[in-house]
């Protein structure tokens, strides 16, 4: 994209429209920056903005979300984190704080957070995505974060059928063998979310198991070409190639490659990396990425932040901040 297209594309962002990418972009796009006091007057009208106002609704006294389904799990729960990381909420932030603190009381009795109540509600793809949504809203020093991260360094495996890496404790729940977490080859899901949490961490923080998980991690994408079928040019789940809000236990290519921006840039410079970015460049139009899809309807549907199948300005900004990251 031209200079011009980019202005163009950074005006748009920038629109009263959609107040929390309006911030988010003043914030990390802007060139020169805005000044922290026009920041705190942008930030002041994201909790005002009717599509979060609707889902702040839903949240319960205790700090959950209704569950949505007869058996009753935290998905929904999960989602609105996931929403209110999206819309540049944070810990400081009241819902913030009484959602951490609902899952924390009653969501991680088994020492990280769990879809249940129990060991058996603990699977990586889940404990990854929550984790990311919190460390990524100032969270990485609550309890629920710190017990999630040492548990996936303690768990999570990275496998292929020629290598093994990972933690190698065992787990007593038949959970992560009944939904294929820790098989021969790792689950994508699995490792893709402790990947992007891990990859969240500011580096300064990053204790060297999480420095080593990343690395192993990396090593598990790299034959992979990040999000494809090992041998093929086929992604290896149709979702790799749509772009969406809300994934559930999902991530698509572009959270892929943002989590390889914020895990080391430099890998950029490797082909697969390049290869990825020239995927993703080619699903984009006029530099704008499409909302395809939205997963994590329990909690509210249809995700009311933006229409499926129009320009998407929160995916737009977090396509143009990863590029930033990698320098292309």
């Amino acid at each position: 994209m031209d200079e011009s297209g980019l202005s163009a594309t950074r005006d748009w962002l920038l629109s009263p429209t959609c107040p929390p990418i309006r911030y988010l972009t003043a914030r990390d796009l802007s060139d020169p920056s805005s000044s922290d006091h026009e920041l705190s007057i942008l930030r002041d009208d994201v909790l005002d903005w009717a599509p979060l106002k609707k889902i702040l609704r839903l949240q319960r006294d205790d700090g959950s979300f209704p569950p949505g389904q007869k058996t009753p799990t935290a998905q929904p729960t999960f989602t609105a984190l996931t929403l209110f990381q999206r819309c540049a909420l944070d810990i400081d932030d009241e819902p913030v704080r009484r959602t951490v603190d609902y899952l924390t009381a009653g969501h991680m009795s088994k020492g990280a957070v769990s879809y249940t109540s129990g060991g058996s509600g603990i699977l990586p793809c889940y404990v990854g995505t929550v984790a990311l949504a919190l460390i990524k809203m100032g969270a990485f020093d609550t309890e629920l974060v710190q017990s999630s991260i040492e548990w996936l360094v303690d768990h999570q495996r990275f496998d292929t059928k020629t290598n093994r890496a990972g933690g190698e404790h065992t787990w007593p729940y038949k959970a992560p063998e009944n939904y294929g977490c820790w098989e021969t080859v790792s689950c994508y899901h699995g490792v893709a979310a402790t990947f992007r949490a891990f990859a969240a961490i500011p580096a300064e923080k990053r204790s060297a198991d999480v420095e080593m998980c990343i690395e192993q991690a990396i090593g598990y994408l790299r034959p992979r070409r990040l999000y494809k079928k090992t041998g093929k040019d086929q992604p290896l789940f149709r979702h790799m190639k749509q772009s969406f809000l809300v994934g559930d236990y999902r991530f698509g290519l572009l959270d892929m490659l943002t989590g390889i921006a914020e895990a080391d840039p430099t890998l950029a410079e490797e082909h697969w990396v390049a290869e990825a970015v020239g995927d993703m460049e080619s699903l984009t139009i006029d530099g704008r990425v499409v909302l395809d899809k939205n997963y994590g309807r329990k909690l509210v549907d249809p995700i009311p932040l933006e229409q499926v199948g129009e320009p998407s300005r929160f995916l737009t900004y977090q396509w143009l901040l990863t590029q930033a990251l990698l320098g292309v």
